[in-house]
């Protein structure tokens, strides 16, 4: 079973004001949605070892990818290049050339080379187009290769996130402007302006700012957001919008800790930054650029440990982490956890943290769940995180996560009281319930609409929960990630029955 492989965020706000590649962008992004096979595969493909010049003609590209595809998909392949294709294609070793090799092979030109405009023009591929013809007594139906490849390059796009060089073409070419105040440049008040758009208007912003404190758009302002983002919303860029548009403003202006503020916000368009725009923005920037080693998220690796972890405690052979050594696992453990993963990510010290002494001492001497010698990293945090929600019960569950941002501040001002520390709150974290909520219909669990059932469809769930601004469900995967009780919209008890149902198939 293909497994995504997913990571927390990892965050920093040691950044300086320089203007970034986007390769050095993108170089830890892709990496959290690789499958298990493709860890080896890939730089196989890449040493040659394993051979992806499908036509032989000397080069990989996407003329290899289509080809592949098509052979695997029934169309009209030549003799020769045929026999090639079985000969070198087995890239899972499992006998057979067969069209999960074609998609690795797919996937593994995006990660290398991302998606250009042209590559999803039939034009592209007017040498290598194939046709099938389907006639029946009923209807004839006539299938064109460029179309269907192009489709399955644009669903692998989205999927790993590999867009942003459409994106920047697009806006780079001038198809469309991000200046949407016209002022023109592309700046942070452009951005801002988006960000207040987004969450006025699309689903995906969650209301946690009531109506009457939201800042207003200009109609001419809000006419050209919504052409912008109106250009993409069919395109493979669409889900990832938001992140592209941030990164192409931090590579346009540089971002130094003064982007990181609400108030930087709130100077520029008042009343914005209590939108968790600066949240946001930090979270996505240093999961792009991790500055150590505690905060490098090596996606790569985590499904593999978290179910090394899972059948180790399954067995008996490993115990739960207790976070504060008090004998139950319970909301304390949760919340330390994700307190813990604030201030590594904001590289706090001891002494900064409202932590209890013996809580911090456990994340940083005893916290190396996943044996890579660094106790505590995100790595560690994220597979504490997965655990805790499959190990708790459901109903403790449900009272932790039913007003999780209420409950989690309530907690830290408990031991800011104590510690006599102030710490910064949590933005607002909920989830709307879906709009279609027809218990009847069933529900398949593909939250993140890859088109497949995996645990990272639970991490989805988890994600937009914590961080409803950062991570977007569709209205479908909201629909389709309600598989626990059905009806009451997504909820942790979701994402809960996922991962059960995954790690006792």
């Amino acid at each position: 079973m293909k497994k995504l492989i997913a990571a927390a965020a990892a965050l920093t706000t040691a950044v300086n004001a320089a203007a970034l590649s986007t390769n050095a962008m993108f170089e830890n992004v892709p990496a959290g949605r690789i499958w298990d096979e493709e860890i080896e595969m890939f730089p196989m493909m890449e040493n040659g070892n394993l051979i992806t010049d499908i036509n032989g003609d000397g080069s990989f590209d996407l003329d290899d990818c289509a080809l592949f595809y098509g052979y695997t998909h029934s169309y009209d392949t030549d003799e020769e290049l045929a026999k090639r294709i079985e000969s070198i294609g087995d890239y899972d070793a499992d006998g057979k050339a067969d069209n999960l090799d074609a998609e690795h092979l797919t996937r593994y030109y995006l990660l290398k080379n991302g998606i250009s405009a042209s590559d999803t023009e039939n034009e592209t591929y007017s040498d290598i187009d194939l046709v099938q013809e389907f006639t029946s007594e009923y209807y004839n139906w006539t299938s064109r290769l460029s179309d269907v490849f192009i489709q399955e390059l644009k669903n692998q796009s989205l999927y790993l996130m590999a867009g942003y060089n459409m994106f920047k073409e697009t806006v780079e070419n001038g198809t469309v402007s991000c200046d949407v105040n016209s002022d023109g440049v592309y700046d942070y008040t452009d951005l801002d302006y988006l960000w207040i758009f987004g969450y006025n208007s699309y689903f995906f912003m969650y209301e946690s700012v009531p109506d009457d404190e939201k800042p207003v758009i200009p109609d001419e302002i809000n006419k050209h957001c919504q052409e912008l983002i109106g250009h993409f919303a069919d395109g493979p860029d669409t889900n990832w919008f938001y992140e592209y548009a941030e990164m192409y403003c931090i590579e346009q202006n540089g971002i130094s800790d003064e982007q990181f503020s609400e108030d930087y916000y709130d100077s520029l368009i008042e009343g914005s930054g209590k939108l968790s725009l600066a949240r946001c923005l930090k979270y996505n920037y240093s999961e792009w650029m991790p500055c150590n080693e505690y905060l490098d998220n090596n996606g790569a690796l985590f499904n593999r440990e978290f179910t090394s972890f899972w059948e180790q405690l399954s067995a008996g052979e490993v115990e739960l982490p207790d976070t504060n050594d008090d004998g139950i696992i319970n909301s304390s453990d949760v919340f330390n956890a994700m307190i813990f993963k604030d201030d590594l990510q904001n590289r706090a010290a001891e002494q900064d943290s409202v932590l209890p002494e013996n809580v911090w001492r456990f994340f940083t001497e005893n916290c190396d769940i996943n044996g890579n010698g660094l106790s505590g990293d995100v790595r560690d945090l994220a597979i504490l995180d997965l655990g805790y929600m499959l190990y708790i019960p459901e109903a403790e569950i449900g009272n932790i996560y039913d007003n999780f941002n209420e409950n989690l501040n309530a907690y830290i001002d408990q031991l800011s009281a104590v510690s006599g520390i102030s710490a910064v709150k949590y933005s607002p974290m909920s989830i709307a319930a879906p709009e279609f909520s027809d218990i009847d219909i069933e529900r398949s669990g593909d939250a993140n609409g890859d088109g497949n059932v995996d645990l990272s469809d639970a991490v989805k769930i988890m994600q937009a929960l914590a961080n409803p601004n950062k991570y977007q469900i569709s209205y479908a995967g909201r629909f389709n990630g309600d598989v626990y009780n059905t009806g009451d919209g997504i909820t942790l008890g979701d994402a809960q029955e996922i991962q059960s149902r995954l790690l006792n198939s």
